[in-house]
């Protein structure tokens, strides 16, 4: 089953499940209830468009060490050592020299107020890693745990490609925390995270249960992702 994902396409939220698209407001308040600890990597042979983001990568990892078995077009036995991995295999329209394969953090996030029924994949790409980093490091001084938190997700206004701030709105109801607790630890949730295919090292599901989209914004130089410090 391909569980829905949230797009940041555009620097606009939208809901995509089977195919449908349901555009969301500018912010949107959610819990996360899962967390791949690893970065995963996705490579794609063509150049991103618009048009992209229903693509599937050719070559993807869920742990950032190997490469996913079910990609079509493996580049290498180990993603440490892959070209495609290299700083410089790639350079933008701008000319800046970055990653061809990108690095992104899998979250399985479910709305703040529902519905609970199912958790989206919100893909965080690497202009917004920092930004996450910084919260949950915030989260973690406070000893708060992300499940019991809402937190807002809304686009840097300044930034030219989209870009992700998290802030901290506040914590569930006991009413919604009986919805939310339903989602932690599933098998279904470690799915949507991908930490069940890194688990396991042998993934039943197909690329597509695993949602990848490919977003604008992942052109970038070291400087402007202001490190990959996890």
């Amino acid at each position: 089953m391909i569980a829905p994902k949230i797009s940041i396409k555009g620097s606009q939220f939208r809901s995509v499940h089977n195919g449908e698209e349901t555009i969301l407001d500018q912010s949107i308040d959610v819990v996360i209830v899962g967390a791949n600890p690893k970065l995963s990597k996705s490579w794609y042979s063509e150049q991103w468009t618009e048009d992209s983001e229903s693509s599937t990568p050719d070559c993807y990892s869920l742990d950032g060490i190997y490469p996913n078995k079910n990609s079509h077009a493996i580049q290498n036995d180990m993603c440490v050592s892959c070209p495609q991995n290299a700083w410089g295999s790639r350079t933008t329209p701008t000319g800046n020299k970055v990653k061809a394969c990108v690095d992104q953090k899998r979250l399985a996030v479910v709305f703040t107020e529902g519905p609970f029924d199912k958790a989206h994949l919100l893909q965080v790409t690497p202009a917004s890693l920092k930004n996450l980093n910084a919260y949950q490091k915030e989260l973690s001084m406070r000893g708060i745990v992300p499940e019991i938190a809402k937190t807002r997700i809304s686009f840097d206004t300044l930034s030219e490609y989209p870009k992700l701030r998290f802030s901290f709105r506040g914590f569930n109801t006991d009413a919604n925390q009986k919805h939310i607790d339903k989602h932690l630890g599933t098998e279904q949730t470690r799915i949507v995270t991908g930490e069940l295919a890194v688990e396991s090292r042998q993934s039943t599901h197909s690329f597509q249960s695993f949602g990848f989209v490919e977003e604008n914004g992942f052109t970038l130089t070291t400087n402007e992702l202001g490190g990959s410090d996890e």
